[in-house]
């Protein structure tokens, strides 16, 4: 993504892990999917990584359809065969408005509704939508993108409590500082590593970090430096309705538990070309990363990269 310097997309991320056992477990490792700078994953929603479950085939029941012109995707069909579909799952229209990128966005869903991320099928856009996508491989609208990528509708309340938070306490400002005037310095070194500084808003500590120049991008993200931090963000998340999210995300993927290891805001205005890679392997399907988007610049490319799980698309 590009744009001016003064805008920049700003998210917060929540990185849990099961903590218990899930009641259908993976038979394989499980590798979180990709942001468009992290192998994480979100949409217009937020989204997180689950473990594979087993279900029966579930008769759909529609609400009426928004719009004439919307396009229906039903998930329990023999494209997805080879994939183990969520027993709440139904079929949702693609959202009515103005189409962007390749991934179907499910519109009139209630909050807490767990989806997976489907590609969209690029003939079905009217000749009067504009669209920006990178699938050419029209024939795989409707099919699943990766079996550990999903979506989840957010509550209403959840990103004003997390952009009153982040503007009272002046995290917004300094990643204007950081995406534009001020930004952390790159590693010289062509590893992966990471630079970072100690920052203070109110009393408490965070840690501000930049990637690896390798990454060709001015993502800088800013997590709690110490226990008491994060469990102000964690208590901030919770009074947004953030647990009854974790609840419904856990009721979905059938475990028993959950527990938030790692909280950051992220933000990013320029990036060359988008670093896919993955945070965590071989966790079993039980790490997980939530990413709520806060602030998205408009007119923009799809901000999101997801790779296809079969067919290796982009």
């Amino acid at each position: 993504m590009k744009c001016i310097d003064i805008f920049y997309t700003l998210a917060a991320i929540a990185s849990f892990t099961a903590a218990g056992n899930a009641s259908a477990a993976s038979s394989s490792s499980a590798e979180v999917p990709s942001s468009k700078e992290a192998k994480k994953i979100s949409s217009s929603s937020s989204s997180c990584s689950a473990n594979d479950q087993t279900c029966s085939p579930q008769q759909s029941s529609l609400s009426p359809s928004p719009s004439e012109e919307s396009h229906l995707y039903c998930v329990d069909t023999s494209i997805n065969s080879e994939y183990e579909i969520l027993t709440n799952q139904n079929c949702f229209h693609d959202t009515t408005q103005q189409l962007i990128g390749d991934f179907v966005t499910p519109t009139n869903l209630p909050p807490g509704r767990v989806t997976p991320i489907l590609w969209r099928n690029t003939t079905t856009a009217s000749s009067s939508t504009t669209t920006s996508s990178s699938n050419t491989n029209n024939s795989n609208g409707g099919k699943i993108v990766s079996q550990y990528a999903f979506q989840i509708t957010l509550p209403p309340t959840l990103v004003p409590t997390l952009l009153n938070y982040t503007s009272h306490l002046g995290i917004i400002d300094k990643f204007r500082d950081f995406t534009s005037t001020s930004p952390i310095p790159t590693q010289s070194d062509d590893n992966d590593t990471h630079n970072g500084k100690f920052v203070t808003f109110g009393s408490n500590r965070w840690y501000a970090q930049r990637p690896a120049k390798k990454w060709k991008s001015n993502m800088h993200w800013i997590s709690p430096a110490d226990e008491r931090t994060h469990e102000e963000y964690l208590r901030v998340l919770f009074s947004g309705g953030f647990g009854t999210l974790l609840d419904k995300i856990g009721q979905a993927i059938q475990l028993d538990g959950l527990v938030a290891y790692h909280l950051t805001f992220l933000a990013v205005s320029n990036s060359v070309v988008g670093y896919t890679h993955y945070d965590t392997t071989a966790t079993g399907g039980r790490v997980y990363n939530v990413i709520i988007p806060l602030l998205l610049e408009d007119d923009v490319p799809p901000e999101l990269i997801l790779v296809d799980d079969v067919t290796g698309e982009r």
